[in-house]
C-alpha cells in the first residue's frame, strides 16, 4: 500500500527568481510529488520533474511529480518574476508508481472532485490557493500568515469536522472524493476566489495469481471426516489466504490457515479435495487436488523394508520406503535390539552413532497410519562396522524358458558377511537393466531368433557387487510375420502439443460405449530409453494424453490419469489412462433452472461446454445422429450432478442414443482429436461385420451378467385394430456402464391400460436377471480394419457348435445380429495382436 515516506513545505517572502525546497534523501523507486504555487510563472524546475496539471490564474497551482532513482535531497523552482508570493509542498511516497488521476479547476465557491476504479493501496494529494477578486488591489494582498496550516485543503467526505491534505484508498474503497472548504481568517471585505490541483498516485494492478499450493496430502481420518494440509503458496505481494473445495463447491470462505478438517462425509464415498491460493487483489491460482475415500480402516500398513545405507565403527545408517496402507502412513517407530528410540517420527531415515564397534545390532522399523493402525515391523541385523566385502556370486543360472521375444533366467541364492543380499542386478552383454530382489527374471521386448549374452550379480545395500554371471540364450524365430507397428504418443492436453514417444509394453486398451474404456501399460525404467525425468514430464496425471497409432492411423486415445503403480522388483511403471470424456466425470453442473424443450444431442453439447476451458473444445467435437423429442429439463445446483452423468441421462432419455468416443483428426490443424459420436439406438447401422465361429473368429465367450439398464415393452392388441403399448425401465440395474437392451412382450385377453401396466411389470420383473453376452476373439489379418467399425452398431454373428449346432437344413446354429458395444485390443500379446468384440443384443423379439 502507498504510503507518505516524508511531508517537506516551503513559503517564502524574499523577493529571488529561484527557490529551493530541501528534504531528506529519497528511496529508490519512490515517487516525489510537488505542488507549486505561486502568482508568477514557473519558467523551470529541477530536471526529470513531469507537469501534470496547472492553473493558468492569477495565483496559480501546479503539480509536478516524478519516480526517484534515490538520493534526491532538493527540488528548485524557478520563477518568470521574483515574488514575495510563493509556496511549495513536497510530498515523498513509497509504492506508488504509476499516476492514476489528475484535476485541476478554478472556483469562487464550493468545489468537489472524485475519482473510482482504483486499484487498492492509492493515496490521493490536493493542493488550493486563494487570490482575492471583487476590485480589490490584488498586487497589495498578502497570503495570510502561515497560509499551508490554515486549512485550505481537501476535505475527507467522511470526516465532517477536519480538513485533510491528504488522504487514501483502501482495498475496501476503491474511490477517492473530497470537497474544498474555506476556514474562518478570510480578508475582510475581499471576495475570495481558488485554484486547485489534485493527484492519485499508486501501485501496479496485481494480475499474478499467487502458485499453486502444494503437496496437498491427507493427515487424518476417520470413518465419516478427513483432514487436509498442504505447502504454502508464493505471491510477489503476498498470499492473503486459501480457498478449499469439497466436490467443486468452496467449503466456506477464504482461510489463512493450511489444514482443512470434513466431517460428516459417507464412509466408503470418494470425494475430490480441491485448494487454490488467493492474494489480496483477488487473484486466485490454479488448483491442486486430491481425491480421498474416508473408510474405517482397521488394517495395518504393509511392513517398512529397512536398508542400510552407511556403515562406520559404532555408526550405522538405516533407511525405509513408505510402504501402502488403505489411508496413509503419518509416522514410524524405530527400535534398536527391541528399545524404542524414543516418539515416532516422520523421516525414513535414522543414524545410530556411539555403539560399540563391530557389535552386532537389530534395527527394526513399523509404520503408523492415519487410524492408528500399527504394521509389523522389518528388521535388518548388521554389525557396526565398515563393510567393504559384496556377496558371493549367484550360482545355478539357468534359462528357464524362451520366447520368440523374451527369455526368462532363474538363479540360486548369494549369501553376505554382513548387511546381507539387498538384491540382484540383470545384464543384457555389459548393460545391467534392472535390480531386483528375486531370483527370477524375464528379459522382454527381444528380436526373435537373436542370441543374448545375459547375466545376474548380486548386490548389498552398500553398493558391494559381486562378480559377475553369464549365460548365452536364444529367443524362438518368429514365422507368423512382422508385428502390427503400434505407436504410443504422449500429448499435453493444455497445449495440444506433443510431449513423448515411448515404445510401452504389455499394452492393453478398450473402447466402450459411454467412454468408460480404459488403456494400462508397462514403462520398463531399467531401460535407458526411460528416464525418470522423462517419464515424469510426459505422463503428468490429468494433463497427459497418450494417442495410439498403428501405422499412421490414429486408432484409440486416453487422459493418464495413474502413473504411479510401480513394482521394484520388476522395474516396471504401470501407467492407467482412461478415455478422455472422463474428464469430465470430475465436472459438475454449476446451473439452477429450467432448460425448455432442447434436444439431447444439443442438450448434450450444452451439458460438455458448460465447464469446458479452450483446451477441452480443442480435443473434443460433436457428430452423429441428432435427437429427436424436445424434452424439457432442469439442474439444480443444490443437486450437484456429475456432468457426465447428466450426459448419460439425457442420452438414456426420449430421443436419445447411445454413444462413444471417436478417434478423429483435425484436418485444419493437423492435430489429433475426438468426435462423440451419437449412435442411432432404435436402429443402429449396419458395420457389415461378420463375427463367425468358426472362421474369423478364434474362439468365444459366452456369458450371463447383470448389470443392463433392461426396459421392458409391453404391447396390447385392441379388437378394433388399435394397439396398447407400456414400458418399464429398470434404471438400478445400470451399473456397468453397459447399453439399453429392450424386451417386448405381447399380451393377450387383457381389456384394459391397468391390465397391461400390471402385466408389463410382471414382466420387467423377470427380465432383470442376467443378460447374455458374447464376446469374441478376432484372428487378425491385413483386412481387419477394427478400428474402423462403429460402436452401438449391428454386426451379423454366425455360430456352429456344441452350444449351437447346425440346424437340420445345415444353416447356423446360431445367426442373428448383435450390438457391438466394446473393442479390447491387445497390440502384443503372447500370440500377437488380438483384438476382442463384446457384443449385446439391442432388442429381444417379441414373445
Amino acid at each position: 500500500m502507498s504510503s507518505i515516506v516524508q511531508e517537506r513545505v516551503y513559503s517564502t517572502g524574499s523577493q529571488q527568481s529561484n527557490h529551493t525546497i530541501s528534504f531528506s534523501p529519497t528511496g529508490y523507486n519512490n515517487r516525489v510529488v510537488v505542488f507549486v504555487h505561486s502568482y508568477a510563472g514557473v519558467t523551470g524546475i529541477t530536471s526529470g520533474y513531469e507537469l501534470h496539471e496547472w492553473t493558468s490564474h492569477t495565483i496559480g497551482v501546479r503539480m509536478y511529480s516524478k519516480v526517484s532513482s534515490g538520493g534526491d535531497t532538493s527540488v528548485t523552482v524557478s520563477l518568470g518574476n521574483t515574488s514575495d508570493r510563493l509556496f511549495i509542498w513536497m510530498y515523498e511516497l513509497a509504492d506508488a508508481p504509476e499516476v492514476w488521476a489528475t484535476a485541476t479547476g478554478l472556483t469562487s465557491g464550493s468545489a468537489s472532485m472524485s475519482v473510482t476504479g482504483l486499484p487498492p493501496g492509492c493515496i490521493a494529494l490536493g493542493g488550493i490557493s486563494q487570490y482575492i477578486t471583487g476590485g480589490t488591489d490584488t498586487s497589495s494582498a498578502n497570503w495570510p500568515t502561515l497560509f499551508f496550516n490554515r486549512g485550505y485543503a481537501w476535505k475527507d467526505w467522511a470526516d465532517s469536522g477536519l480538513a485533510k491534505r491528504v488522504w487514501s484508498a483502501t482495498a475496501a474503497n476503491t474511490s477517492v472524493s473530497g470537497s474544498l472548504y474555506i476556514s474562518q481568517d478570510l480578508v475582510s471585505g475581499s471576495n475570495l476566489d481558488y485554484a486547485w490541483a489534485f493527484g492519485v498516485f499508486g501501485p501496479r494492478p496485481d494480475e499474478t495469481p499467487p502458485s499453486v499450493p502444494g503437496n496437498l496430502r491427507l493427515t487424518g481420518m476417520t470413518p465419516t471426516s478427513v483432514t487436509v494440509a498442504w505447502d504454502a503458496s508464493s505471491d510477489d505481494r503476498g498470499v492473503s489466504g486459501y480457498g478449499v473445495y469439497l466436490n467443486g463447491v468452496q467449503a466456506g470462505g477464504d482461510q489463512s490457515g493450511r489444514t482443512k478438517t470434513f466431517s460428516n462425509l459417507t464412509s466408503g464415498v470418494s470425494y475430490n479435495i480441491q485448494v487454490d491460493a488467493v492474494d489480496a487483489a483477488g487473484n486466485r491460482s490454479e488448483r491442486t487436488e486430491l481425491t480421498v475415500t474416508p473408510i474405517n480402516d482397521t488394517t495395518p500398513p504393509v511392513t517398512p523394508v529397512v536398508r542400510v545405507t552407511s556403515l562406520g565403527p559404532g555408526k550405522i545408517t538405516v533407511s525405509w520406503d513408505r510402504p501402502f496402507d488403505q489411508s496413509a502412513v503419518v509416522a514410524y517407530g524405530v527400535w534398536l535390539n527391541g528399545v524404542k528410540q524414543g516418539a515416532d517420527q516422520t523421516a525414513q531415515t535414522k543414524t545410530f552413532s556411539n555403539l560399540t564397534p563391530g557389535a552386532v545390532y537389530t534395527i527394526s522399523v513399523d509404520a503408523l497410519d492415519l487410524l492408528g493402525n500399527r504394521s509389523a515391523k522389518g528388521s535388518k541385523t548388521v554389525k557396526a562396522q565398515s563393510d567393504t566385502t559384496a556377496p558371493t556370486a549367484p550360482s545355478g543360472l539357468a534359462v528357464v524358458t524362451a520366447s520368440k521375444t523374451s527369455v526368462t533366467l532363474g538363479w540360486s541364492a548369494s549369501t553376505d558377511d554382513n548387511v546381507g543380499v539387498a538384491g540382484y542386478g540383470l545384464y543384457l552383454g555389459s548393460l545391467r537393466i534392472a535390480d531386483i530382489t528375486s531370483r527370477v527374471w524375464t528379459f522382454t521386448g527381444l528380436t526373435p531368433g537373436v542370441t543374448y549374452n545375459l547375466g545376474v550379480d548380486a548386490a548389498d545395500d552398500l553398493g558391494n557387487r559381486s562378480a559377475r554371471v553369464m549365460i548365452q540364450a536364444t529367443t524362438l524365430e518368429d514365422l507368423s510375420g512382422q508385428a502390427p507397428p503400434y505407436e504410443y504418443v504422449l500429448y499435453d492436453w493444455d497445449t495440444h502439443k506433443p510431449l513423448d514417444s515411448l515404445p510401452l509394453q504389455g499394452v492393453s486398451f478398450e473402447v466402450t460405449l459411454e467412454g468408460t474404456g480404459q488403456l494400462t501399460g508397462d514403462i520398463p525404467l531399467y531401460d535407458e530409453a526411460y528416464t525418470v525425468g522423462r517419464v515424469e514430464a510426459a505422463t503428468r496425471p490429468e494433463r497427459t494424453m497418450l494417442l495410439v497409432f498403428r501405422g499412421e492411423q490414429f486408432v484409440a486415445g486416453y487422459r493418464v490419469i495413474d502413473p504411479q503403480d510401480y513394482d521394484s522388483e520388476s522395474g516396471v511403471l504401470r501407467i492407467t489412462a482412461e478415455e478422455v470424456i472422463g474428464i469430465y466425470a470430475r465436472r459438475f453442473v454449476a446451473f439452477t433452472g429450467p432448460r425448455a424443450g432442447t434436444l439431447a444431442h444439443t442438450e448434450l453439447v450444452w451439458l460438455l461446454e458448460h465447464n469446458a476451458s479452450p483446451a477441452d473444445k480443442r480435443w473434443l467435437t460433436f457428430d452423429g445422429v441428432a435427437g429427436s423429442v424436445p424434452v424439457d429439463r432442469e439442474y439444480r445446483a443444490e443437486e450437484f450432478t456429475r456432468i457426465l452423468d447428466q450426459v448419460s441421462d439425457v442420452a438414456a432419455g426420449p430421443g436419445g442414443f447411445t454413444w462413444w468416443v471417436k478417434p478423429s483428426w483435425d484436418a485444419v490443424n493437423d492435430r489429433p482429436r475426438f468426435a462423440l459420436q451419437r449412435v442411432d439406438r432404435d436402429n443402429p447401422p449396419d458395420t457389415g461385420l461378420t463375427l463367425e465361429y468358426p472362421g474369423n473368429v478364434r474362439s468365444f465367450r459366452r456369458s450371463t451378467r447383470r448389470g443392463l439398464e433392461t426396459k421392458t415393452w409391453g404391447q396390447l392388441r385392441r379388437p378394433d385394430g388399435g394397439v396398447m403399448l407400456s414400458s418399464v425401465t429398470r434404471t438400478d440395474l445400470h451399473v456397468d456402464g453397459w447399453p439399453l437392451l429392450e424386451d417386448a412382450h405381447q399380451f393377450d385377453g387383457l381389456t384394459s391400460q391397468g391390465a397391461l401396466d400390471a402385466e408389463t411389470q410382471r414382466a420387467s420383473a423377470a427380465a432383470s436377471g442376467p443378460k447374455q453376452l458374447f464376446q469374441f476373439t478376432l484372428a487378425i489379418t491385413p483386412d481387419v480394419r477394427w478400428w474402423g467399425w462403429e460402436l452401438g452398431g449391428n454386426a451379423q454373428v454366425v455360430v456352429t457348435d456344441w452350444l449351437y449346432p447346425a440346424k437340420p437344413d445345415g444353416a447356423a446354429g446360431l445367426d442373428r445380429a448383435m450390438k457391438i458395444v466394446s473393442l479390447r485390443v491387445e497390440p502384443d500379446s503372447a500370440e500377437g495382436e488380438l483384438v476382442t468384440v463384446t457384443t449385446a443384443e439391442h432388442t429381444v423379439a417379441v414373445d
